[in-house]
């Protein structure tokens, strides 16, 4: 029965159908997010346990204030090279994804250079100039915001050419392959601290840059010259097209983030230790998700512009099916068992402070698993503007109840705020489907 049912699994993967496609995308960033999690963990656990909850605190603070600064860079041109690669490759326009790429890369450019120039100029005239200041560390990571965004693009055109695990391959396992590596070797030699913490971030992501250069010359090259020039109507098309999705991944990253933003603001680096350690364990319940989002973005493009509603349904209901199969025996561990596994784990410390963040993060993520890919259905079928307004509520729900909760709760109070605006979001988001889609999001 097994063998009958592996080889009806292969043939289903071999052809270009649309389900062969489907299957081997999902098998293949399937296989890059098992590779991915054990070294983002153990990369997790041993800055954690290295750094201790104070020293890991301030760490976490800066890489989320990075993380909030490359929004328009990486996953904002992220999304729109990949909408727009996927439409100019089904119709075989190859020198304008050429085109786009140069223009993507050059206002990475511009942009970079705006943002460094601008919080760097702060961060000198703030900084004491010590390895665990926070303006000294933010000053370190700004070199990485160049690189994130030339990396997001090229995987953003590669997701678009349907080579999606090429174009994950840099972020999803080299960078953290890089990261434990260098946190491993700073910690044998004991000078692990935040700004050589920092440091190793910074070399996990240049190294994965130039494996996504590589990949992408390799696949569709850059090299030679777009056959026409950029017009400036095209250039126009682009921009308008850029902000919005700044915008609602900037409402998608601050709804995810701005727990450890504030507790960074109102309270202690021990609370931002916390709740990104809760925080990773919520991630690891939506795992299944990202692995489908990841995969079925420019299918939804495709299957849209067709005009085929019954293949749209049938892609969002099996896709989300599928995705909370695989996240509800890792939820519900966390959310009963939080405590035993987090002093296993991370150690005592931080069993302490983290366990009822943890499970509020879980649940709230196993509610997200179960409405499905409602975002990324909006999002690729043009519909980025809806996706934007159910961000920003969800954003302003979180923002208000982090503010009244974490000056009385803490860390707890910030973990709320974020599942509230988090199931928030997919309400909203679900009745936006229904409405300019005509199908139902989620399970049913």
């Amino acid at each position: 029965m097994n063998r009958e049912w592996l080889n009806h699994l292969l043939a289903s993967g071999r052809g270009d159908g649309l389900r062969a496609q489907l299957l081997r995308g999902g098998m293949g960033v399937g296989l890059l997010k098992m590779l991915s999690l054990p070294l983002m963990l153990l990369a997790t656990i041993l800055l954690a346990r290295g750094l201790g909850p104070e020293g890991f605190g301030q760490y976490a603070f800066v890489i989320a204030l990075i993380t909030t600064l490359s929004i328009p860079l990486g996953p904002a041109l992220m999304q729109l090279t990949t909408r727009e690669t996927a439409g100019m490759h089904q119709a075989g326009e190859e020198d304008r994804i050429r085109s786009l790429l140069h223009w993507a890369n050059r206002h990475v450019w511009i942009g970079s250079m705006l943002i460094v120039a601008t919080v760097g100029g702060i961060a000198v005239w703030m900084t004491d100039w010590r390895v665990d200041d926070r303006w000294a560390l933010l000053l370190l990571g700004l070199v990485a915001l160049p690189l994130l965004g030339f990396s997001a693009v090229r995987s953003g055109i590669l997701a678009g050419l349907r080579r999606v695990v090429l174009g994950q391959l840099p972020d999803l396992f080299v960078r953290p392959l890089v990261l434990l590596i260098v946190t491993g070797v700073l910690l044998l030699v004991g000078v692990l601290n935040p700004a050589t913490a920092m440091a190793a971030f910074i070399a996990g992501v240049a190294l994965a840059f130039v494996v996504s250069v590589v990949l992408l010359r390799r696949t569709f090259p850059e090299g030679g010259a777009a056959s026409e020039p950029i017009q400036p109507e095209q250039n126009r098309q682009w921009i308008r097209a850029w902000m919005p999705f700044t915008l609602l991944m900037a409402a998608s990253t601050l709804n995810s983030q701005v727990g450890i933003l504030l507790l960074g603001w109102l309270g202690s680096n021990e609370e931002v230790a916390a709740m990104q350690v809760a925080d990773r364990g919520g991630m690891l319940v939506v795992l299944s998700l990202t692995v489908v989002n990841l995969v079925i973005g420019p299918h939804i493009t495709r299957v849209h512009r067709s005009g085929d509603s019954a293949q749209l349904q049938a892609l969002s209901r099996h896709s989300a099916r599928m995705a909370l199969l695989v996240a509800l025996p890792i939820a519900l561990p966390l959310i009963f068992f939080g405590a035993p596994i987090l002093n296993t784990v991370f150690g005592a410390e931080y069993a302490e402070i983290a366990t009822l963040p943890l499970a509020i993060l879980a649940i709230a993520q196993l509610i997200n698993v179960a409405f499905g890919s409602i975002g990324m259905l909006l999002t690729m079928s043009g519909f980025e503007r809806d996706t934007l307004r159910g961000q920003v509520f969800a954003l302003v729900i979180n923002v208000i109840a982090a503010m009244v909760l974490i000056p009385i709760y803490g860390v707890a109070g910030a973990a709320f705020a974020a599942a509230l605006g988090l199931v928030m979001w997919n309400v909203v988001l679900a009745f936006l489907v229904m409405s300019r889609l005509d199908i139902r999001p989620g399970l049913v």
